[in-house]
């Protein structure tokens, strides 16, 4: 018989008002967490994540890219002649992906590792490929970086998330950084995606104020974690109009979702 596989739910970031993240909670009688769920969210009035409301586009590339995962696997993983076709395709799945978890813990890994040397601590030596190349291009660019992990939440808006890197540069200059990994290969040419600039122009707007969110500066810096040494700069040129697509999309998100944090932090507050 088949091994026994576990279950992955889709995971959702949520935060307090006050920036507070609520990824998990306890279940009931404390042994161990969960994810928190969108009853919960409605429930503790959350926040949703700037992630969490891209969720709901579609991605053409990375449905396809999925399917292809799928089926690699059944031809590493035939069916058993005694399992039913359920259990076996819950199998394929779990198998299909476990190296999107794996390639997570190394974005992780590398993302930790960049905030210690940003701060100028020691890190991981197996991480010094991916991390160098970055600090060495920060080096050589004259920006001050003014924020590293902020949390930020916008009540007006209705979402929080957590900025990897904002700086000022010049005498008025505004920007923000967004570190991303990325399997690539020789000939690939690295671009972000469209959900990628959103997400840059929601944490602009929150921390820099809409106003300004033609003056600020907006970039991922890709690291190649297929050719370690490796790392693309992609700018972001027309944020304005991408905060105003990311607006939109959180509006959809909040009719699908059946919630809007803001009236319920509204009602409390005025309470």
């Amino acid at each position: 018989m088949a091994i026994l596989t576990r279950s992955r739910p889709p995971a959702s970031h949520w935060y307090q008002a006050d920036g507070t993240p609520v990824h998990r909670l306890p279940v009931k009688g404390g042994d161990g967490d969960r994810p928190t769920t969108l009853r919960d969210a409605k429930r503790l009035g959350l926040y949703p994540s700037v992630t969490s409301i891209l969720g709901i586009l579609n991605r053409p590339m990375l449905e396809r890219w999925k399917l292809d995962q799928v089926a690699l696997a059944t031809l590493r993983l035939p069916k058993q002649s005694d399992e039913s076709e359920e259990y076996w395709c819950t199998r394929v799945r779990d198998a299909a992906f476990e190296q999107v978890e794996q390639a997570a813990d190394l974005g992780t890994r590398i993302h930790g590792a960049l905030e210690l040397a940003m701060m100028g601590q020691p890190y991981a030596d197996d991480l010094r490929p991916y991390v160098e190349p970055v600090i060495a291009w920060k080096q050589q660019s004259e920006f001050e970086i003014i924020e590293r992990e902020i949390r930020l939440v916008n009540k007006a808006e209705g979402f929080a998330g957590t900025a990897d890197v904002l700086f000022r540069f010049g005498r008025r200059g505004m920007g923000i950084l967004d570190y991303k990994t990325r399997k690539t290969k020789p000939e690939d040419v690295v671009t972000a995606y469209d959900n990628q600039a959103m997400q840059l122009a929601a944490y602009a707007a929150t921390y820099w104020g809409p106003e300004n969110i033609d003056r600020v500066l907006a970039a991922n810096i890709f690291i190649s974690t297929t050719e370690p040494g490796r790392m693309v700069v992609v700018k972001h040129e027309h944020l304005a109009a991408d905060w105003q697509a990311f607006r939109m999309v959180a509006e959809l998100w909040r009719y699908l979702k059946g919630y809007d944090p803001r009236t319920v932090n509204q009602a409390e507050a005025a309470a």
